[in-house]
């Protein structure tokens, strides 16, 4: 069933049972992820678990507003919607069938609709609406341009193959006066909490989040607590690296979030975590490490990645609307 069909489209909230999303819900979704993906990559590039995650444990996803779209009985379409209150953003992001781009222009229209009555919900003004999309999609790029957003940033999907002879071949060692933290308690979190917050200080968008906000975004989903590194310097906390398994249905390590402070920036540190989480994935059997980042990082981080052999294997377009 295509775009010439006269089948009505309507939109659905996706069912929720207690604190989970309805699991034939959940498959839809993740069969739209896959099939966009598919047609853009070539890859799936999310895996289930990300996408339970990704719906489940983000703090403020808007229930209501993240919907499956249909034609007759199929499903043609899925739009998340969450907000971020401590950086008045709305958050959305689109899956929809190839071929589909009535589905498309629908999808759209109903995550900027979502977008202006959250903002319209607000005591304070200067929200904006945020989502960005895999290159090329002509589609969306187009019915994004013609709700009135504008392309604001790009974003890549870093990854480097586990059988790269730029992978050391035994795990790297520390330095004199270098230690990696590794335990799961709320003291080593809060430390890690600490060192997000001001590793990020100076990228773009960033807005300081507090840590049980913070801690919720992360508990119970795919993160790796043994993955879960904090790095310090003569015993003054310096950096981390947040490891998680959002990516393992698909046989690959994935870094999600990876930060250096600033006066300790330029001693090789992001590289040492790199590189040690490049050998942990490489003899727990995964094919590849992947991460994304700004492509516009005004720390280097993309350099510093290259230099060590990852690769930009994909591309998003960040797009932005004020909602005022």
């Amino acid at each position: 069933m295509g775009d010439a069909t006269t089948t009505p489209m309507t939109v659905r909230p996706l069912r929720w049972d207690g604190d989970g999303v309805h699991a034939a819900d959940l498959d839809a979704v993740a069969g739209l992820y896959a099939a966009y993906e598919t047609d853009r990559l070539g890859v799936v590039d999310t895996a289930p678990a990300d996408i339970s995650e990704y719906i489940l444990n983000r703090p403020h996803v808007d229930r209501d507003r993240t919907v499956l779209l249909l034609e007759g009985d199929e499903t043609v379409a899925t739009v998340y919607v969450s907000l971020d209150p401590f950086g008045k953003d709305v958050y959305g992001d689109i899956a929809v069938l190839p071929g589909r781009r009535s589905a498309v222009t629908e999808s759209v229209r109903w995550l900027v609709e979502s977008g202006r009555a959250i903002a319209a919900e607000q005591p304070d003004a200067g929200w904006m609406l945020r989502i960005s999309h895999w290159l090329p999609d002509d589609a969306m790029s187009a019915a994004l341009a013609e709700h009135g957003l504008e392309p604001v940033r790009r974003f890549y999907r870093m990854r480097i193959e586990s059988d790269s002879p730029e992978i050391p071949e035994l795990m790297p060692q520390l330095p004199d006066g270098v230690e990696i933290v590794v335990r799961d308690d709320e003291e080593t979190r809060r430390r890690i909490w600490a060192l997000d917050m001001a590793s990020f200080s100076d990228h773009y968008n960033f807005t300081p989040t507090p840590y049980d906000d913070w801690w919720s975004h992360f508990q119970g989903g795919t993160r790796d607590p043994e993955g879960w590194w904090l790095l310090t310097v003569d015993g003054e906390d310096a950096a981390f690296c947040l490891l998680a398994e959002a990516r393992a249905e698909l046989g690959e390590g994935y870094v999600s979030v990876l930060g250096v402070k600033e006066e300790f920036r330029g001693r090789g540190l992001g590289s040492l975590l790199l590189r040690r989480a490049f050998v942990r994935y490489r003899d727990m059997g995964r094919t590849a490490t992947l991460l994304g980042v700004d492509a516009e990082n005004t720390t280097g981080a993309v350099g510093v990645y290259e230099a060590v052999g990852m690769r930009a294997a994909h591309t998003m377009q960040g797009w932005a609307l004020g909602l005022s």
